[in-house]
């Protein structure tokens, strides 16, 4: 069918957006379903770096079969879909042994992070530092910031970051392109 004997790779990476990751993961079920009835299909593996960002990795026998996957009106369609349930980015490899950058949190843009953790910290820091002040005014000040720190960072740490990164992560990995950064 083609005259390149080298194997292909198609690695869709998917963030996937609020309230959407029972219906990304039914949507993932059906990429791969569709891949394994393609022509040429070699095998798959699906890697989640978090309940929110997961990659699928699909082996075709040549390009040529994998490029005939992908237009196919199948496969555009579950696309169209994906883009509904999540911030996507589609990468293809040829070769026995290919190297592809995968999108990870630390991916995302500085100056968004920047921004959901300032809107994170700004009202919980006003009202942790306004009952540090009304409930312990014995202590000294630097006390009061001390106990004040303490109650905030636990907070941050383990309650409110964990939930609004993942709130925001599709949109903190988008990128100027509307795919994800690498």
């Amino acid at each position: 069918m083609t005259d390149d004997p080298r194997p292909a790779t198609l690695v869709l990476s998917r963030a996937v957006k609020p309230g959407k990751a029972d219906a990304l993961r039914q949507w993932m079920e059906e990429v791969t379903s569709a891949a394994a009835a393609a022509g040429g299909f070699a095998g798959s593996v699906r890697l989640g770096q978090t309940n929110a960002l997961q990659h699928l990795l699909y082996r075709f026998r040549s390009r040529a079969l994998l490029d005939a996957f992908r237009a196919s009106e199948a496969f555009k369609t579950l696309v169209a879909e994906g883009e509904k349930l999540a911030t996507g980015l589609d990468q293809v490899e040829d070769g026995c042994r290919v190297e592809i950058e995968l999108p990870s949190d630390a991916s995302a843009s500085p100056w968004k992070r920047f921004v959901v953790t300032w809107l994170s910290v700004l009202p919980v820091l006003l009202v942790v530092s306004t009952a540090a002040r009304k409930l312990l005014p014995f202590l000294p000040a630097p006390l009061q910031v001390a106990v004040s720190s303490l109650v905030l960072t636990s907070l941050l740490q383990w309650v409110i970051l964990p939930r609004v990164q993942h709130a925001a992560r599709a949109w903190m990995l988008k990128s100027t392109a509307g795919k994800l950064r690498t």
